[in-house]
């Protein structure tokens, strides 16, 4: 990925592109074997050509994570994926 371009959104998560298409990214931490406590980025979205159906993306896949029980748990979740984006997308202006 070394012609990419990548911008730092928060929380963990990262915007890269390259000149065709842009896809996000998630740092996690491994919590075993032989580099526990190191971290690792892994890509969480599909290649998409405009940063607006990149986010769409992002909130189609945690949308489709969540199991919840009851339509109470469900709108709580989807609020704070709304609240999440918002924050990601702050950093781009």
């Amino acid at each position: 990925m070394s012609e990419d371009r990548k911008i730092k959104l928060g929380h963990g998560y990262w915007l890269y592109s390259d000149p065709y298409c842009y896809w996000i990214c998630k740092e996690y931490e491994y919590k075993q074997g032989k580099h526990i406590g190191e971290t690792y980025i892994k890509r969480i979205t599909g290649y998409y050509p405009t940063i607006q159906m990149t986010f769409e993306g992002l909130s189609d896949r945690h949308i489709r994570e969540i199991e919840s029980k009851s339509i109470n748990t469900l709108i709580k979740e989807i609020k704070s994926l709304k609240t999440l984006i918002k924050d990601l997308t702050e950093n781009l202006k």
